[in-house]
C-alpha cells in the first residue's frame, strides 16, 4: 500500500507523544494474515465483568473463534484477524453498578494507550471498528504489532445536594444551576438536578444560578465521591430580609404597601401583616431598593442591604409623635405639681393662729 501524507503526520506525532504501540499505519509492510488487537477494560475485575461481541456473532471469525467474550482487566484477550479485512468489536453491557464499591459504571469511549497522559479516544461508540485500508470511522487494520484498547468506563457515585439560605434556613425556590469544580480532573460541571450521578471526584460548589442572578456561597465545603455515595448541603449568598413599618410612636402599621427591588431588577410587593412586618424572602446578594406606601403617603426609594440589616424598619409620619406625647405630660405633671403647692400654701394661710399663753 502506498503511503498517505496525513497519517503518517499524525503517527509521528503520535510517536512523540505516546509509547508506540501501533506503527507505520498504512505502511507497505505490516501484518498479513495475524493482525492482532488486545482488548481491555479499566473497570476492575471484582467491580464488574465487560462484556464483548465480535462482528455481532456473525461472519467467517465468528465460524471457528467465540464471539461473546469477557474482558477482565488482568490477562485481557487478543483477537486475530486476517488482513485488509473489516471486524467490530461491540460493549454489551455499558451500564452496571460494581457488586464491591456499589459503584455506578457508565459507558464513556474507546481509548489507545488509556494509561498514558494522553490516551487518544478513538470512539465514544460502543462499537470499535477495525476498517480496510482508506477507510474512516475506525482503527486502521495495518499495523505491526499488536494494538491495544481499553473499554473506558466512567465510574460514578451517587449524590444529593440540598440548598440553605445564609441564616441556614433551607432555600426556596432552589437553584435552577450549579457550578460543580472538580479537584482531580481540573474540569468544571454544570448540573440542574440535585440528585444523580457524578464521576467519583471531589467537587466543591463555585457558583449557583438563583432567581436570575448568579450567586456565590457562603460555606461551599466539599461534596466528596472518591469511595462513595455524598450528601451535601451547601449554603448561598442568598440572605433572609423583613421591613418592619411603624408610625411616629413606634407602633407597627398593618396593611402598609412595600415594595423591593432585587438586583437582578425583578420586583416584590408584600402587605404588612398586624405585627407590621412584610416578609420579603431571601434577597441574592442581600442589597435591594425599598418603598413604602400608606395612606397616600411614599416612603423611599431607600436603599437596604440584608447582609447588615436583615430587618428594616421604616417610621411613616402618621399617628400623634411621641415627643408632643411626652410633653404633654411633662406639662399636665407641672400644673397638678403646682396646683398642689398652691393648695398647701393656702391650707397654711388659712391656719388660725394658736391662743395667746395666759
Amino acid at each position: 500500500m502506498k503511503a498517505r501524507a496525513p497519517v503518517i503526520l499524525f503517527t509521528l506525532l503520535a510517536s512523540f507523544l505516546i509509547p508506540i504501540l501501533i506503527g507505520n499505519v498504512y505502511a507497505t509492510s505490516g501484518c498479513i494474515s495475524g493482525c492482532q488487537v488486545t482488548v481491555t477494560s479499566n473497570v476492575p475485575t471484582a467491580d464488574g465483568i465487560i462484556w464483548v461481541r465480535i462482528d455481532n456473532g456473525t461472519g467467517t471469525y465468528c465460524g471457528s473463534n467465540p464471539c461473546t467474550v469477557s474482558l477482565p482487566q488482568s490477562s485481557p484477550p487478543t483477537f486475530t484477524f486476517a488482513n485488509n479485512t473489516v471486524h467490530t468489536i461491540t460493549v454489551l453491557n455499558t451500564t452496571f453498578t460494581g457488586p464491591s464499591t456499589q459503584g455506578h459504571y457508565a459507558w464513556k469511549e474507546w481509548a489507545n494507550y488509556y494509561t498514558t497522559a494522553n490516551p487518544i479516544i478513538w470512539t465514544t461508540s460502543p462499537m470499535l471498528r477495525i476498517p480496510t485500508a482508506g477507510s474512516t470511522n475506525g482503527i486502521l487494520y495495518n499495523y505491526t504489532s499488536t494494538a491495544g484498547f481499553t473499554a473506558v468506563f466512567d465510574k460514578q457515585f451517587q449524590y444529593t445536594l440540598s440548598f440553605n439560605d445564609a441564616s441556614g434556613s433551607p432555600l426556596s425556590p432552589a437553584p435552577t444551576s450549579v457550578t460543580l469544580s472538580a479537584q482531580t480532573s481540573g474540569g468544571t460541571t454544570t448540573i440542574t438536578q440535585y440528585t444523580g450521578f457524578l464521576s467519583n471526584d471531589i467537587y466543591t460548589v463555585t457558583g449557583a444560578s438563583w432567581e436570575g442572578w448568579t450567586i456565590g456561597t457562603t460555606s461551599p465545603g466539599t461534596l466528596d465521591l472518591t469511595s462513595g455515595p455524598a450528601t451535601k448541603t451547601v449554603s448561598l449568598q442568598a440572605y433572609p430580609a423583613t421591613v418592619h413599618v411603624v408610625d411616629n410612636n413606634n407602633n407597627p402599621i398593618s396593611g402598609a404597601n412595600v415594595t423591593v427591588t432585587l438586583v437582578n431588577q425583578t420586583s416584590r410587593s408584600i402587605i404588612t401583616d398586624s405585627k407590621g412586618d412584610a416578609k420579603i424572602g431571601e434577597i441574592p446578594q442581600g442589597s435591594y431598593q425599598l418603598i413604602v406606601v400608606f395612606q397616600n403617603q411614599q416612603i423611599g426609594p431607600l436603599q437596604e442591604n440584608a447582609i447588615t440589616n436583615p430587618t428594616a424598619t421604616v417610621q411613616m409620619n402618621v399617628g400623634s409623635t411621641a415627643t408632643s406625647t411626652a410633653t404633654s405630660a411633662i406639662v399636665l405633671l407641672t400644673v397638678f405639681g403646682l396646683a398642689f403647692f398652691l393648695i398647701l400654701l393656702a391650707i397654711k394661710v388659712r391656719k388660725p393662729p394658736p391662743p395667746p399663753t395666759i
